[in-house]
């Protein structure tokens, strides 16, 4: 686990969620060779100013509510992450002892954001975030269509939309999984894999994952 004594925000504790965004937000800085506190202080000014940029790098404020916002972080128009921060994680920004995040470790998200429910909230998931548990309900299907991998097999493809009572999520369906679930299903994933596909985030759920319909509309 990490510990963050010298990091700390002063006064009231940030969540485990905003201090995961914040390490990955640290990550980032490295692998750019970015100056991280410039880095960093670019997002309270897109929080005011609706974008800022650094050198190539450039965050706009998507949305935003009374208490975060949501930020899209690209370089030459390509995507290099997105996620939502809180007011007072955003104030905090400025102020941050680099030096207190070993960033050789990784924070033990998955244990930490399920521990007490089993489930994350889709407000909660961002680029940070990489496997998920989530139960949601499918409100969009696409008509299914046909695309081809790169080692030239054609399967089906067609993407839903899923939602809680917090959010909204994207979850393609391959093949024999278009025909499990209608719109109007509540389905369960289990260990779905988090991706961002053309700036949306979206959860897949693979080999590895568990895709499972606990209430079927046709049924009701």
């Amino acid at each position: 686990m990490l510990h963050y004594a010298r990091g700390r925000p002063r006064g009231e504790r940030q969540s485990m969620a905003e201090m995961t965004r914040l390490w990955y937000l640290i990550r980032v800085s490295k692998k750019y060779g970015l100056d991280t506190h410039r880095f960093l202080a670019c997002f309270p000014d897109a929080w005011t100013h609706q974008k800022s940029s650094y050198d190539a790098i450039l965050i706009q404020r998507r949305q935003k509510t009374n208490d975060n916002g949501v930020f899209l972080v690209t370089q030459d128009q390509k995507v290099i992450a997105q996620l939502h921060l809180g007011q007072k994680m955003l104030k905090y920004l400025p102020e941050v002892d680099v030096a207190s995040f070993p960033c050789n470790e990784r924070p033990r998200v998955r244990e930490v954001e399920m521990s007490q429910t089993g489930n994350m909230q889709i407000k909660n998931i961002d680029a940070g975030v990489r496997w998920v548990n989530l139960k949601a309900r499918v409100v969009e299907k696409s008509i299914p269509r046909n695309v081809f991998t790169s080692y030239g097999d054609r399967i089906a493809l067609s993407t839903a939309t899923i939602s809680d009572n917090t959010g909204s999520i994207r979850l393609p369906l391959w093949n024999a999984q278009i025909d499990m679930v209608s719109i109007g299903d509540t389905v369960q994933i289990e260990n779905g894999r988090v991706r961002t596909f053309r700036g949306e985030l979206q959860v897949s759920v693979g080999r590895n994952s568990k895709l499972q319909v606990v209430e079927n509309q046709a049924k009701q």
